[in-house]
C-alpha cells in the first residue's frame, strides 16, 4: 500500500508541474521564454554564417598556398640534389598521381631516379607456404650478395635482398649478383624493375598508400613488414624518406605504413617520412627531406600525427 501511495503521489506531482509549467509558459514567461528563444536562434544564425565565411576564407587560402607551392616547385626545389641518384620503390596501391608527381619534383631537384621498382601485394606473404618459399629464396640471395646467413631480428628475409640490390653508399653500378638478385625477385613476382641500365642509388625514396582489409591484425602486420623493407633501404645506403598521404587523407578502416615506422622508436631515428605527398608542399618536402638524410639528418613531417614539423629545414641555395 505504502507503495502504490508513493507512486500516486509521484504521478500526480508530474502533473502538477506540468501544470503549472504550461500557466507560466501561457502567462508571464510566455514573452521572456519566446524572446530568448528567438535572440538564441539569431545568433546560432550568425555563428554558422561566421563560420562559413572562415571556412571558405581558410579554404580559398589553402587552394592559394597549394597552387603556388604548384608554380614554384621547379625553383624551390631547383639543384638541391644535383648529381644525386636516386631509387624509387612503390608499394602496394600507392596512387599513380602521387608517383608521377614525387618523380616530377626530384627531376626537377637534378635528381636522377635510376630505378623504379614496384613491391607487389605478395611481398608480405600469406601463408606458411609462401613464407617458406621466401625464406628459401632469401638464402640463395643473400649467400650471393655476401649478405649475412639470417636477416636482423624482425625484418623480413628479402628485405635486405631488394635493398642492397638497388641502394649502396656509393652509388655504384650494380654487379652480377645484384642483377641476378632483381631477376629471381622478379622471376617469384614479387616486384617489377624499371631501369635502362641498373645503377644502385645512394638514396631511396618509397611511396606507400594505407593498407586495407578486414582484419585489423592482417594490416599491421603488412604495415610493419613495408616498414621493415622501408628502414633496409634505409641502411642500405645515404638514408632514405617514406612518403604517404596519410596526413592528408587519413586512414579510417586501413593502416598506414608511415605512421606505424613513426610509432618504431629505432625506425623513426633513422628514416625520413612525408605524410601530405598529394600537396605540392608535400612534394617539395620530399625532396628536402632527402636532403637531410644526405647530410645525416632525419625527421618526420607533413599534417599528421609524430610530425617533427610541417616541413624540413630549407636547404640552403
Amino acid at each position: 500500500m505504502i507503495d502504490f501511495r508513493y507512486h500516486l503521489v509521484s504521478i500526480i506531482s508530474i502533473f502538477m508541474a506540468l501544470a503549472v509549467g504550461i500557466v507560466l509558459g501561457a502567462g508571464p514567461l510566455q514573452g521572456q521564454i519566446g524572446d530568448t528563444l528567438t535572440q538564441e536562434v539569431t545568433q546560432l544564425r550568425e555563428d554558422r554564417a561566421t563560420l562559413r565565411t572562415e571556412l571558405e576564407a581558410a579554404r580559398k587560402a589553402g587552394v592559394t598556398r597549394d597552387d603556388f607551392t604548384q608554380e614554384a616547385r621547379a625553383r624551390l626545389v631547383g639543384g638541391t640534389l644535383k648529381d644525386a641518384k636516386v631509387a624509387l620503390v612503390i608499394l602496394p596501391d600507392a596512387d599513380a598521381e602521387d608517383v608521377k608527381a614525387v618523380t616530377e619534383t626530384l627531376a626537377a631537384s637534378g635528381a636522377a631516379v635510376v630505378s623504379r621498382t614496384t613491391v607487389k601485394e605478395d611481398w608480405v606473404p600469406k601463408d606458411a607456404e609462401a613464407s617458406a618459399q621466401q625464406s628459401q629464396l632469401a638464402t640463395e640471395q643473400r649467400s650471393a650478395l655476401g649478405l649475412p646467413e639470417a636477416a636482423e631480428p624482425g625484418a623480413g628475409p628479402l628485405d635486405a635482398v631488394l635493398a642492397t640490390s638497388l641502394v649502396a653508399a656509393d652509388a655504384a653500378a650494380a654487379n652480377d649478383a645484384s642483377r641476378a638478385a632483381l631477376d629471381a625477385l622478379t622471376g617469384a613476382k614479387l616486384i617489377d624493375v624499371e631501369t635502362a641500365d641498373l645503377v644502385r642509388a645512394s638514396t631511396a625514396v618509397i611511396v606507400a598508400a594505407p593498407i586495407k582489409g578486414d582484419v585489423v591484425a592482417e594490416r599491421d602486420r603488412h604495415a610493419a613488414r613495408l616498414v621493415s623493407l622501408s628502414a633496409a633501404l634505409d641502411r642500405a645506403g645515404k638514408g632514405a624518406v617514406l612518403t604517404e598521404d596519410v596526413g592528408v587523407t587519413g586512414f579510417t578502416g586501413a593502416a598506414s605504413v608511415v605512421r606505424a615506422a613513426r610509432s618504431d622508436a629505432s625506425t623513426a631515428r633513422s628514416l625520413s617520412t612525408v605524410d601530405d605527398v598529394s600537396l605540392s608542399l608535400g612534394q617539395v618536402s620530399v625532396v628536402y627531406a632527402l636532403v637531410q638524410q644526405l647530410t645525416g639528418g632525419v625527421g618526420q613531417y607533413g599534417l599528421g600525427d609524430g610530425v617533427s614539423a610541417g616541413y624540413p629545414p630549407i636547404p640552403a641555395p
